[in-house]
């Protein structure tokens, strides 16, 4: 069987030639399984995670495709969730589009009047994040009713974050007869929600799953007392090049980083609400390894894909279980190996062996102490050992949901009063 080449899948002799002067001389296996309907204009559902190529699955057939815009008219358009794969999108697709294509990039905490003038002068490719976007439409310093391709990424982080009813607004301006793909790493009944809404006739490709998951890890849960937190995050970081520390909020994130600077390790914060530039020094020098910690928001970090990640530690108990799994997988990616350690306060000791269940876990959780030596050591993936912690048992321990008719801690929809925690478990 002949070797898969962008060349032999119909791409462009130019696209090729600007793909090849970046390096990129072959199909990924999503690429390779969505370029030729995508070429031909067919609507498209990709499954794939972070990591796996498809920018440019989507990316190359819209440059390829894609029609000169007219000022203030895109004719084609990416949304994303983020600043950062906004940033990072565009750069992909701005290398792909070199001398072919217009490509500019949208989102919050930029300049509008930037902006603005970039779509005066014709931006043929528009990438943005849905917030941003509506701004543009609101302010009619947008029409994007000549959009003719429109690409939904990272699908399923756009669900998570509540960007579906901006989503639906936006690609209801668009044209008609648009061309859409869509990109998730799950294609759930969210995701489900905005095919059925926004494409005709979809075909789905999805790459065998090869992103991380919670047997490609090794998992730490270390009954901790919060006020020794820090410590506990110096010592294992101590034994790690890079280490990615996430926290609930921007508050903690610059209070984390502060004071793990404090105790001579090389961290920096990394929020939602810090501005753009400052993002992403912090993120290109904790990439180059000239930062060691890099402390972060689970908004700010969707979408990160850093290599050579040693260690991810839960410095705040995540969410749900999903977040669970989103922060971990920002380790193990690429066939390596990765190490998790979740710092467990006794109070959030049950809430967190419930997780574990639902994630598939049966690790439980230690009680280790600070001075272990082996701690400098957990990120190398050294013998761990420590003496196990028995949560106390409480009644109705097996189910979240409140008995009908009657109260519950865990208040509705299994979610506890009070706390930021959902599980559920039945």
């Amino acid at each position: 069987m002949p070797e898969n080449t962008f060349a032999s899948m119909g791409v462009d002799a130019r696209i090729c030639r600007n793909l090849a002067a970046n390096g990129i001389t072959a199909p990924t296996p999503i690429q390779a399984l969505t370029l030729a309907d995508a070429l031909a204009g067919r609507d498209i559902c990709g499954k794939a995670g972070t990591g796996s190529g498809k920018t440019l699955a989507f990316g190359v057939p819209m440059v390829q495709n894609v029609r000169q815009a007219k000022p203030s008219r895109p004719t084609a358009l990416v949304l994303v969730p983020t600043r950062e794969l906004a940033s990072q999108v565009a750069e992909v697709l701005g290398q792909v589009a070199a001398k072919l294509a217009r490509v500019d990039v949208f989102y919050g905490g930029s300049s509008m009047d930037r902006q603005a003038k970039s779509l005066k002068r014709g931006v043929d490719i528009a990438v943005a994040t849905p917030g941003r976007m509506i701004d543009l439409m609101e302010r009619r310093l947008i029409n994007l009713s000549d959009v003719e391709m429109v690409v939904v990424d990272e699908a399923d982080r756009m669900a998570d974050m509540g960007f579906v009813p901006q989503v639906n607004k936006i690609l209801a301006g668009t044209g008609e007869e648009r061309h859409t793909m869509l990109f998730s790493a799950t294609l759930d009944a969210d995701v489900t929600v905005l095919v059925r809404r926004h494409m005709v006739d979809p075909v789905t490709h999805a790459v065998p799953e090869d992103q991380p998951t919670v047997a490609t890890m090794t998992h730490h849960f270390l009954l901790v007392d919060p006020a020794e937190r820090l410590e506990y995050v110096e010592r294992m970081s101590s034994g790690a090049e890079r280490t990615l520390v996430f926290v609930r909020t921007r508050d903690s994130a610059e209070r984390v980083a502060e004071r793990l600077r404090d105790l001579g390790v090389e961290a920096e914060a990394f929020y939602g609400g810090l501005r753009q530039s400052a993002r992403e020094r912090a993120l290109r020098r904790f990439s180059t390894g000239r930062t060691a910690v890099l402390v972060a928001t689970d908004v700010a970090a969707r979408g990160l894909d850093v290599t050579g990640l040693d260690l991810v530690v839960h410095y705040d108990i995540p969410e749900d279980h999903k977040a669970y799994l989103h922060r971990s997988g920002r380790t193990a990616r690429g066939g390596a190996e990765g190490v998790v350690a979740t710092l467990v306060p006794r109070h959030q000791a049950r809430e967190v062996v419930r997780m574990q269940k639902v994630v598939g876990l049966d690790t439980g959780i230690v009680q280790a102490a600070l001075g272990a030596p082996a701690l400098a050591g957990i990120s190398r993936g050294e013998e761990f050992s420590a003496q196990p912690y028995e949560v106390p048992e409480r009644r109705s321990e097996s189910s979240y949901a409140p008995r009908r008719g009657g109260s519950s801690q865990w208040g509705q929809r299994g979610r506890r009063q009070g706390s930021g925690a959902r599980y559920k478990v039945r």
